[in-house]
């Protein structure tokens, strides 16, 4: 039923809209917290600070399970171990995983229904869209188990935040709450089975900011949960207006986070941030605690290996190419799956005493990189830094079509005085070097993806991770999958 609703619903009117969300906020509360919820918690809860080895036997023997079931009843992949002479036995550790090929987007494009598991029902999986923040998107599929373990690990990250079930809170996240060409308020959905109020990425005008404020007022609201673009918005409306909303707790996921955001945000909203990073696909889960020391991984979810362009591991503390395996979707496995975005495996611990294995630095699309003439990759991280030196930045993206041409666009009120521009081209020249030309331009806004996300950096020229050759020519983008975290109940 929602499946059909939610292909008609821009279509609906505004009262059918209503039911129809809370209908559906009932129905996701009853199916996610039960029994089995119950008890996922409390592994949780448990092996976040369990002996390293016992959660590494835990993850062994759940991938010995999914390759055994992947092999004897997903047509993909016994292809796959068939041609390389591999059996389940093969593999029954995680160092093992590196005998099996890396699963990119192409792959699962190509390879349709043969990444479905024969055993499990298709009235058993629900097909899930990837946002695809640009490039075309997947059609993956996600059986219950798999959903189950995805909502107890979003309930970890809001636990660790301080934002428990009931407390009122507003979610930014890009989902299709307010018809696109509607023009006058209401700008937002409730969800009254989770205190939720939902407003919609795309409306997130000037004129209409000071909308979305008077109603975070008036419901309430604690909490934030939020694509950081969005929240920076706000945040930066509150900044021009000497206002704060204090808040108990934001929480953002969906694109990077970076630390100019970080900063306003925490200061307008007078709280912390607590950022996650997860997959549409399910194979990699990840979040801060309370410490802000990095994003622990969440092991119990699945295996996070980072390779190289020939899909090599690398060791710590090496920057690559993100590759997760789900642990728990039967229905569709996902092995060895190239998620789209850039991390490094860290050997630190954090001082927050959980055993969970630390990320170092900060996750971010393939796409999110600059290249410069000599070779050097600049990750969005450090590229946000160059806006600091221009005042009242409401937006902003780079994009690179060539290793010595970049566009940079900002939204700003006011124009962008000399001294500004000069401190920004100062920048540039130290970290990418003096023969990069970098085009500066004001503009009245920057659109959002289909999905309500900002993409700070675009670019069009070709990386190469660990010791493989560079490819020759094409462009690169983000992943189809973007970040999403977050429960499925927002319409």
């Amino acid at each position: 039923m929602w499946n059909a609703a939610r292909k008609t619903y821009k279509h609906l009117p505004f009262t059918v809209q209503k039911a129809l969300v809370d209908w559906y906020g009932r129905y996701i509360r009853r199916d996610r917290f039960g029994p089995e919820y119950e008890e996922l918690s409390a592994f949780l809860e448990r092996s976040e600070r369990s002996d390293p080895e016992e959660l590494r036997a835990y993850q062994e023997s759940r991938l010995r399970e999914i390759v055994r079931h992947a092999y004897e009843t997903v047509p993909h992949y016994r292809d796959v171990m068939d041609e390389r002479n591999l059996k389940p036995t093969d593999i029954t550790g995680i160092e093992d995983l590196a005998k099996l090929p890396v699963l990119r987007k192409d792959d699962v494009r190509d390879a349709g229904d043969r990444l479905r598991s024969s055993a499990v029902r298709r009235t058993g999986l629900a097909r899930a869209g990837t946002s695809a923040t640009s490039g075309t998107p997947l059609q993956v599929y996600r059986d219950r188990p798999v959903s189950l373990m995805n909502h107890a690990c979003y309930m970890r990250f809001r636990r660790w935040a301080g934002f428990p079930f009931g407390m009122p809170y507003a979610t930014m996240q890009g989902r299709l709450v307010v018809p696109p060409q509607q023009r006058k308020p209401p700008f937002w959905r409730y969800n009254r089975s989770w205190n939720q109020i939902m407003f919609s990425t795309v409306h997130m005008s000037e004129g209409n900011l000071p909308l979305y404020v008077e109603k975070l007022r008036e419901f309430g609201t604690q909490a934030l949960e939020s694509f950081p673009s969005c929240a920076y918005v706000l945040a930066r409306y509150l900044e021009n207006r000497d206002e704060y909303l204090p808040l108990s707790a934001v929480t953002t996921t969906g694109e990077p986070l970076l630390p100019p955001e970080r900063d306003v945000i925490e200061d307008r909203f007078q709280t912390k941030v607590f950022d996650a990073y997860s997959t549409a696909e399910r194979v990699v889960f990840s979040s801060e605690c309370e410490q802000h020391e990095g994003h622990h991984l969440f092991s119990e979810y699945g295996v996070t290996e980072v390779v190289g362009d020939d899909g090599s591991p690398l060791s710590p503390g090496s920057t690559g190419l993100l590759v997760g395996t789900s642990l728990h979707n039967l229905g569709s496995p996902m092995i060895r799956y190239a998620c789209g975005d850039v991390g490094a495996l860290s050997e630190r611990t954090c001082s927050c005493g959980r055993t969970l294995p630390m990320l170092d630095g900060l996750m971010s699309r393939i796409g999110d990189y600059v290249v410069t003439p000599d070779g050097r990759m600049i990750p969005s991280i450090m590229v946000s830094w160059s806006i600091k030196s221009i005042s009242a930045v409401r937006q902003w993206r780079l994009t690179q079509e060539s290793v010595d041409d970049i566009r940079m666009e900002i939204v700003k009120d006011e124009p962008i005085e000399q001294k500004e521009l000069q401190s920004m081209m100062d920048y540039f020249s130290r970290r990418l070097g003096p023969d990069v030309r970098v085009h500066v331009e004001r503009v009245p806004d920057i659109p959002r993806t289909a999905g309500g996300k900002v993409r700070h950096v675009i670019s069009h020229v070709p990386l190469v991770w660990g010791d493989a050759p560079r490819s020759s020519g094409g462009s690169r983008s983000g992943p189809d999958a973007g970040s999403e975290s977050g429960p499925d109940a927002e319409a």
